[in-house]
């Protein structure tokens, strides 16, 4: 109605602002990052300008990424048991994220990326704040596999990249925009994103520089820090 312009582009705003992970994370940054309760970690991925990210199973439906810039936790990315996106937030305003609406559209599923080179998700996102509740984001992502491969401490991953968009159904300036590399491997089932660039309606692009560069498992150091290896020096 009259006001949803405004509300959009409030919405885009503040997901910039979030997304950007400049207005401080957590104050209670950590060595050894604490697993959430009935979540078991899978690998630590060390990434570039001291992003770092763990990756968890928790039961047998559902996956996290834990996120952790500079020592502070940053952003929490859900997916089900097949690596399909369910939702994400940041944790430095945890009341702020995006949920997919149980039902609607069809999610990606690695399996199918690695054996047919693309595959893709839609749906629709739920977006909330501690003043907005449930405002409905229409959800569309394509991801391939570009044949390029990386090897990360002698494990190789196939390299890709990921395009999502959303945004509010007939609403302009509602849209959102994200390009990420990402990284799969079959062998380990495991899906990673890297560096993304990140869009938004009448805003300049950003990218956000999380190139993965090495990745640690349980008995490695480095596994479950808080701290990338990479780029914490500046």
């Amino acid at each position: 109605m009259t006001h949803q312009p405004k509300d959009s582009s409030m919405i885009a705003r503040v997901m910039l602002a979030l997304i950007a992970s400049l207005m401080g994370s957590l104050a209670w940054a950590q060595e050894t990052i604490v697993i959430p309760q009935g979540c078991t970690p899978l690998a630590t991925v060390h990434q570039t300008a001291c992003n770092v990210t763990t990756l968890l199973t928790c039961g047998d439906d559902q996956r996290q990424a834990l996120s952790y810039k500079k020592g502070n936790l940053d952003q929490v990315h859900l997916f089900d048991a097949n690596w399909g996106l369910q939702g994400f937030l940041y944790q430095a305003n945890a009341e702020t994220r995006f949920d997919l609406k149980p039902g609607f559209g069809e999610t990606f599923v690695l399996a199918d990326l690695i054996k047919d080179g693309a595959d893709s998700e839609d749906g629709i996102m739920l977006f909330s704040t501690r003043v907005v509740k449930n405002r409905e984001f229409l959800l569309r992502g394509s991801y391939d596999l570009t044949g390029e491969t990386v090897d990360l401490d002698g494990h190789v991953f196939r390299k890709g990249t990921l395009s999502r968009e959303m945004g509010r159904e007939g609403i302009a300036s509602s849209w959102l925009g994200f390009e990420f590399d990402i990284l799969v491997s079959e062998e380990l089932d495991l899906f990673i994103e890297g560096s993304v660039v990140n869009k938004a309606e009448g805003r300049d692009d950003f990218e956000i520089s999380q190139e993965p560069q090495s990745i640690r498992f349980e008995g490695d150091a480095g596994f479950l820090a808080s701290m990338s290896e990479f780029g914490c020096d500046g």
